[in-house]
This record gives structure tokens, C-alpha cells and sequence, in this order.
């Protein structure tokens, strides 16, 4: 028996439900007592006979006789004013649709429960965990490259060298879980970079990829939270993901509201900036200035910091290849990329291995290890 054609009035009842909700779907279909799968579907079926358009456009669509179950891309609306002539775009319900899906993605995130701290930490100690480039949504080819790479690659890439490195660092009262930037390849689906418009080789879609990057580092989070006191998170923007990276960073945010142990930093800006102690630990993604010329930035921009320091450190990412230096009285390290080489990377003959490291810093004597994961 076939399933009977979905009302106007079901379609319409899903949608107003899902504004109700500020379209979190999944609060609006229990509300429904509505399967998951079946709201959607109404919310779809919805969407193609135009109830997702503003009122107003609906209400001129109905008053020429344009049905709403008609997809259009513009035309003439004559009224007794006037006649104006209208187009609608297709990716105002791209962009509606993109907007539903990541909002259904953040209603799943469940908020984390509040871990019971470690027996022991030491008060003196923070371990730095810098994560350059993951470059979450990348493709490569092993044939073509000398080594494979996609989301799920990527996604267990993170997990296991942030395992290496946390179970290898000492049990410190603070760990900063810091990604330099590119934590994703694409900025959107357009897969291109969005400043020089380089095509990308891109794993699956966008979607995926953010989703990869959110499991992957509140793996980590946890990691850190069963050995450190106190975590810090920050997640900078890249020259690849200067508009993605937010999606991550918000879910992070929302996941760990309740877990008075982790601070999800939602900062604006591409500075990241902390003392501990006498140390001053700074990040940049790299690819705006040298880094010679961050370090006066830092100087002039955060006087005090700088004055009651002695041990600083400068973090930056984007060329994939380790160099170290010190510039002016501040360590900086150019980190290794988490990304193995994409065809442009290896046909330009770059070079540079794959790894993450650790920095733990003592408050008063500055940095006294370093633990680094096995290279690919």
C-alpha cells in the first residue's frame, strides 16, 4: 500500500514547530512525538513547497496563483502599486538548509558530566598541547603521495598522538589543549582555499569533517581532564578554516558547560595570549606576519605580560615543517603539521614529517620537557 502524499498541513505543522524550537530539530520533533527520520522528511517536503520563505514572499506567491508545492527561481509579482520583479536565489536554501543541519548537530551534543578530578597535580607545572594543521577533510593519495589520508585517518591521527603525548607528559595542574589553526582544510563546500581560491582535495563533505573534528577533540578533552586539573581550550583560525573553525569551537563550548574543570575559550581574534608564573605562552597561525614581527606585536600589545615574565614562548603552525628560534628573548616553534602532504604539497617538493608534541613549563624555570609522538 503506498504511503499517502503529506498534507500541506503536516508539512506546515513541522516547520512552525521547528521556528518554535529555533530549529533545533531535535527538540522540535519530541515536541511532535515524531520519530527523528519522519520530522525530517516533513521538514524536506516542507522546505520544497516553500515554507521556509518569509511570509511575505509566501503571501505574494499566493496572491498570483504560484503554487507552493512549485519550486521557482524568480519572476513577476504585480500588484495594484506596482509590478516588481523578484529573483530567488539557490543558495538561500542552501544556506537555510546548512544553518538546520548544524544546528541539529549542536542539540546532540550532549553536555558532559562533571569528572571527578586526579588524586594528584602538581601546582607548578603546565603542559602545553599545540595541535598544528590537522587539516580535517583533506584527501590524499598514498599511490600518488606516499601516504593516505582522509577524515577518518585524520580523526585517529588526533586520538592516538594526543593519547602519546598526554600519557607521557607529568600529571601538571594546567593543560592548554591549543590548535594553531587549520584544524580544518575546507572552509566550506565551495573547496577551495578562501583567500587564494586553491583548489582543495577534499575528503567526503564539510559537514563530515566538522563533525570528525568535534569528536576528535572532545576525545582529547577528556583525555586531558582524567590527568589535569584545570584544562584550557582554544581553537585559532587558519588561513584554510578562518570561518569553520567557530563550528568546532561552539560545540566544544556547549558540550562542556557544566564541567567547571575545562574553559572553552570563546575569544575572538587570532592572538592567543597566557602567562603562567613567569611564563608567557602566545600562538598565532602564522600566515598573516613573520614571526620577528608577532613578537614585537606581542611586546607592544601585552606590556604587563611581558614585564613580569622571563620565559616566553611563541606557537605558530601553517608551514608544516618544525624550525625553532629564539627571537628577542621568546622561544618560537614553527610546529610540524598533523596533515601528511596533499599532491600540491608533495609536486612543490615540501618537505616535513607529521607529529605532535607536548611543552610542560615549570612557573618559575620555564620549559623543562618535551614529549613529541611517533612521526609518520
Amino acid at each position: 500500500m503506498p504511503t499517502p502524499k503529506l498534507t500541506d498541513e503536516q508539512a506546515r505543522e513541522a516547520w512552525d514547530a521547528l521556528v518554535a524550537h529555533e530549529h533545533n530539530s531535535l527538540a522540535a520533533s519530541r515536541s511532535l512525538g515524531m520519530p527523528d527520520n519522519t520530522f525530517r522528511n516533513r521538514i524536506r517536503v516542507a522546505r520544497e513547497r516553500g515554507f521556509h520563505l518569509p511570509q511575505g514572499i509566501q503571501d505574494a506567491m499566493t496572491s498570483v496563483g504560484i503554487n507552493n508545492s512549485a519550486m521557482i527561481s524568480g519572476g513577476w509579482l504585480k500588484t495594484k502599486e506596482a509590478s516588481i520583479q523578484f529573483r530567488l536565489d539557490q543558495s538561500f536554501n542552501e544556506i537555510s538548509d546548512i544553518s538546520d543541519r548544524i544546528q541539529e548537530a549542536l542539540s546532540s551534543i550532549k553536555s558532559a558530566k562533571p569528572k571527578p578530578a586526579p588524586a594528584y597535580c602538581d601546582d607548578d607545572l603546565l603542559t602545553i598541547y599545540p595541535i598544528a594543521d590537522v587539516h580535517m577533510g583533506m584527501y590524499a593519495w598514498g599511490e600518488a603521495v606516499g601516504e593516505d589520508y582522509s577524515v577518518d585517518i585524520a580523526e585517529e591521527r588526533v586520538r592516538s598522538w594526543m593519547s602519546s603525548v598526554i600519557s607521557a607528559s607529568p600529571s601538571s595542574s594546567v593543560a592548554v589543549i591549543l590548535d594553531v589553526g587549520d584544524l580544518h582544510h575546507a572552509d566550506s563546500q565551495d573547496n577551495r582555499t578562501p583567500q587564494s581560491k586553491h583548489q582543495l582535495d577534499v575528503d567526503g563533505r564539510q559537514f563530515r569533517a566538522i563533525d570528525a573534528s568535534i569528536k576528535a577533540l572532545v576525545y582529547c578533552c577528556d583525555m586531558a581532564l582524567e590527568k589535569h586539573q584545570r584544562v584550557i581550550v582554544r581553537i585559532l583560525p587558519g588561513n584554510h578554516n578562518p570561518t569553520s573553525y567557530m563550528a568546532t569551537l561552539f560545540a566544544l563550548a556547549a558540550h562542556y558547560r557544566d564541567e567547571p574543570r575545562i574553559e572553552v575559550q570563546k575569544v575572538p581574534g587570532e592572538f592567543f595570549i597566557m602567562d603562567f608564573g613567569q611564563c608567557l605562552i602566545a600562538a598565532h597561525h602564522g600566515d598573516k606576519s613573520k614571526p620577528e614581527r608577532m613578537v614585537m606585536a606581542i611586546a607592544d600589545r601585552y606590556g604587563p605580560q611581558w614585564g613580569r615574565t622571563k620565559h616566553r614562548f611563541l606557537f605558530t603552525g601553517h608551514l608544516h615543517h618544525l624550525k625553532s628560534s629564539e627571537i628577542g628573548g621568546v622561544l618560537w616553534q614553527q610546529l610540524r603539521a598533523v596533515a601528511p602532504k596533499d599532491a600540491y604539497s608533495f609536486n612543490g617538493a615540501y618537505s616535513g614529517k607529521s607529529e605532535i608534541r607536548a611543552m610542560t613549563i615549570h612557573r618559575d624555570h620555564g620549559e623543562v620537557l618535551t614529549v613529541v609522538s611517533a612521526c609518520a
